[in-house]
């Protein structure tokens, strides 16, 4: 499968989830991160990715088939605006591997693999943030009319809550942070982080396979912000996080975000992004 993300696709994802860094805009910004061009974010390269992976666990023959799926990536490269990428799928024994690699050359994107689990436990007694249903539907809406057309509930559903902590809620994790890199100032929104570079490095979703289908997601979502465990060193910190997701007050996911921290020597206007 041949993928290919234009500056209209890469608008629709920053009006969906907020991210505006100008690494996504602005070619002069993408080239002090050491990008050739303009970068994709990179869950919106993700999208198709997921659907194909998702689609192809949810296929595993065998009425014993585990109930659960889990989808996980390395994101090792960006990928770049208008470039010609290809995803190739490996369907092994007990998993479907994929690759993401350009149209010419060796060199990898993404990596990753999906296959059936058993439910895992989820058990927490962190804060559950509820998005409000009318915000959500709105949301939803606009996501399957768009970049989400033709995409299944576990799709929407990760990038929806993905997309909640990103603009909202990650003050969670700089909060865990020591005095050598913690913010000056309260975090409120990703476009205003400019002394801290955040990059994204992985990207795992453990759901319930009944979420692998087409139709509408119910707007009743809550979720819970758990397991923090960044491990500090000199500039930076690196480590994951976990978003437990509820769907009409049950359980039904959990994304496990690989993340990466680093102190700017020199603070730059809205060097965040979700990969490197």
């Amino acid at each position: 499968m041949d993928l290919r993300f234009d500056s209209q696709d890469i608008e629709a994802w920053a009006r969906l989830s907020g991210d505006r860094n100008p690494i996504h805009f602005d070619r002069e910004a993408a080239l002090r991160m050491n990008a050739a061009d303009v970068v994709v974010h990179g869950m919106l390269a993700m999208l198709p990715i997921k659907q194909a992976l998702g689609r192809a666990a949810a296929a595993e023959p065998g009425q014993d088939a585990a109930p659960w799926i889990h989808f996980k990536t390395l994101l090792k490269a960006p990928v770049l605006r208008d470039r010609d990428v290809s995803l190739a799928l490996l369907h092994r024994v007990d998993r479907t591997g994929f690759k993401l690699r350009p149209c010419t050359g060796a060199a990898e994107h993404f990596i990753g693999s999906a296959r059936r689990i058993e439910p895992p436990a989820w058990e927490s007694d962190a804060r559950r943030i509820t998005l409000p249903v009318g915000e959500t539907e709105a949301w939803l809406r606009h996501f399957e009319d768009g970049l989400g057309k033709q995409l299944d509930q576990w799709v929407a559903l990760d990038a929806l809550v993905f997309g909640d902590f990103i603009r909202y809620r990650l003050c969670t994790a700089f909060d865990r942070l020591g005095p050598a890199l913690r913010l000056d100032e309260q975090l409120e929104h990703i476009q205003d982080l400019s002394s801290h570079l955040l990059v994204q490095t992985t990207h795992q979703t453990v759901f319930a396979g009944e979420l692998c289908c087409a139709g509408a997601l119910p707007p009743v979502v809550d979720y819970q912000i758990d397991n923090i465990d960044l491990v500090e060193s000199d500039d930076e910190a690196v480590g994951t996080l976990d978003l437990g997701v509820h769907l009409q007050q049950r359980h039904v996911m959990t994304i496990t975000l690989g993340l990466m921290i680093r102190k700017l020597a020199h603070p730059q206007e809205k060097d965040t992004h979700e990969h490197h």
